[in-house]
């Protein structure tokens, strides 16, 4: 699974970038995936988290607990929309 933070070179988006490599182990044993961490150029001041080049969301919680649970919960609901979408290849 690949998790990018996305926006301006500034100081929130170096946090969340820091805080998701802080978390990376805890997430990649809940979640069973191996978890690559990325940062890119954008141009929000706000920082934005992509799961899989998937747009999960924007600015900066108020701390890594509160991170884990935000990229679990995407991480789950991404696994789930993309199950459904191979049911109804196969069923159609």
């Amino acid at each position: 699974m690949k998790i990018t933070v996305k926006g301006r070179n500034n100081y929130w988006r170096y946090t969340v970038y820091n805080w998701l490599l802080e978390i990376r182990d805890i997430l990649t044993r809940e979640l069973c995936d191996e978890i690559e961490v990325h940062i890119e150029d954008g141009n929000t001041e706000d920082p934005e988290i992509y799961i899989d080049d998937v747009f999960i969301g924007s600015g900066v919680v108020g701390e890594e607990g509160y991170l884990i649970e935000v990229v679990k919960s995407a991480a789950v609901r991404l696994r789930r929309s993309k199950c459904i979408d191979m049911e109804d290849n196969i069923a159609g």
